[in-house]
């Protein structure tokens, strides 16, 4: 154990940064940014990417939910996209994301990191996952599943859902395709999914801290103490997963995300990629539960929870 590195009776204090990638911006300046942070500072993370079209332009759309808007104006989440990537899929094609820098996933992997689906077409995934027929959510799938292996040469062994969306079909549909671990719902602690009462051979792992852009702007927590804030949601001798965005970490964020890795090492965290906590949870027998949908504090619309776990 490294010197300096503190753990509770209960084990080791233990985080995944999640990444994810719903944008060209995010991939192509995002990425690098991420990947020379988490070099300097010594940390792997799991970094999952939208595969398809960007159409961030169509969220647009979700300005008539309540809280929405209010979320992007106490965020500053609008201007970390860029005025060109809100015209995607409106006023603007949405080029295919993976397709602008394949590179990239080779990067990632070759510095040790773990390379993930985000799905295929983000917003679309966002906005209609909850509603789609098995059939749609197959092919949206198989899509993204499909490119990630033309670029890669292997096939894809973990998923992160867009905005938290994920349905019992969704899972058997990951679980079909041999996805082994995900990531899909907020929640407390790893466990296998069920449909029609049955395990899925899928592990998920929930993301248990809230984000950045949720925490901005709330509460007093504004750029110069967010770091801290966050540092302080990490609770002590579990698994923690922290949910970050090439879009905003990846850039006019990083000095946030750069202060929370050095906090978080000064507390003797552990970091993990989210294939490593997966393998660590499932040596021992994992347990089984369903979804609930609710709302998350500082952000618009529901989410997929683990049963059990909506405050």
């Amino acid at each position: 154990m490294p010197s300096g590195q503190r753990q509770s009776a209960a084990g080791p204090t233990r985080l995944v940064l999640k990444v994810d990638i719903d944008t060209k911006v995010g991939l192509q300046e995002g990425v690098p940014r991420l990947l020379d942070i988490f070099a300097r500072a010594g940390v792997k993370a799991s970094i999952f990417v939208a595969m398809g079209p960007d159409h961030s332009g169509r969220a647009l759309a979700r300005l008539v939910k309540p809280g929405f808007l209010q979320k992007q104006l106490r965020s500053g989440a609008a201007g970390a996209y860029g005025l060109t990537t809100m015209l995607y899929g409106v006023a603007l094609p949405g080029p295919i994301i993976a397709q602008t820098a394949p590179h990239l996933f080779r990067e990632i992997m070759t510095q040790g990191h773990e390379a993930g689906l985000h799905g295929w077409d983000h917003v679309f995934w966002h906005d209609r996952m909850r509603h789609l027929p098995p059939s749609r959510l197959r092919s949206h799938l198989g899509r993204a599943w499909r490119l990630f292996k033309q670029i890669t040469g292997q096939a894809p062994a973990a998923f992160a859902s867009p905005g938290w969306q994920i349905t019992p079909d969704g899972y058997a549909a990951l679980a079909a395709m041999g996805i082994t671990h995900a990531s899909c719902v907020r929640g407390a602690a790893p466990f296998r999914p069920l449909k029609h009462g049955r395990a899925l051979p899928l592990v998920e792992l929930p993301t248990t801290m809230p984000t950045l852009d949720e925490v901005l702007g709330r509460g007093g927590v504004d750029l110069d103490n967010a770091a801290a804030h966050l540092a302080g949601q990490v609770r002590p001798g579990e698994l923690n997963v922290f949910t970050l965005h090439g879009e905003v970490e990846g850039r006019a964020q990083a000095p946030v995300l750069r202060e929370l890795i050095d906090r978080l090492q000064d507390q003797g965290v552990v970091f993990q990629r989210l294939v490593d906590a997966a393998r660590d949870a499932a040596a021992a027998p994992l347990p089984v539960g369903g979804l609930e949908w609710g709302s998350v504090a500082g952000r618009a619309g529901e989410v997929a929870f683990q049963a059990g776990s909506v405050a």
